[in-house]
């Protein structure tokens, strides 16, 4: 189920969609979020128990991941800005950490790169982002405590990126 499929009330999970119908929990009848759904026509079925299975689910889910968001500083070589990542390692040797600056450090609702690529471009941008809409040469770094992967954005979508060594990762 994506986090987009829930519904919150007081950020308390008590329901989801299902084939264009909010499923909520009994429990929760009255709510401020089933009168919304209700007076903005949506269909609504009230269902013991929703809750408390949304809840287990959440526990069991694996935490998401942090995300940064790295773009090229303005004073990076403008050779360097808007191409695909096999030309910038042909003709550069890949990205290089010194000509990024960190736009976004967060958590998110998704780990996901083709999701980041979404919200990243949305109408409303995340909360701190401090960045222009994500596009050809920025970096998505997904982290925990204990390891890092950075995506480089391709022509095409996210390609993978080995830094060569340690230093050369984000700090």
């Amino acid at each position: 189920m994506e986090e987009r499929d829930l519904i919150r009330q007081g950020g308390v999970l008590v329901g989801y969609f299902e084939d264009g119908t909010a499923v909520l929990d009994s429990a929760f009848f009255g709510c401020d979020a089933g009168h919304r759904l209700i007076r903005a026509g949506r269909a609504v079925r009230w269902q013991p128990g929703v809750a408390k299975r949304l809840e287990q689910i959440e526990k069991e889910r694996p935490m998401t991941r942090r995300v940064r968001v790295w773009q090229l500083k303005p004073e990076a070589d403008l050779n360097k800005k808007f191409i695909g990542y096999w030309e910038l390692t042909d003709r550069f040797g890949g990205p290089s950490r010194s000509d990024y600056q960190m736009v976004f450090d967060g958590q998110l609702d998704t780990d996901h790169p083709e999701e980041l690529y979404e919200r990243f471009n949305a109408g409303t941008l995340p909360q701190g982002y401090r960045g222009h809409r994500l596009t050809i040469s920025d970096l998505v770094e997904i982290y925990d405590e204990n390891h890092s992967e950075f995506w480089y954005l391709d022509l095409e979508g996210f390609v993978p990126v080995m830094f060569e060594t340690e230093k050369e990762e984000m700090e």
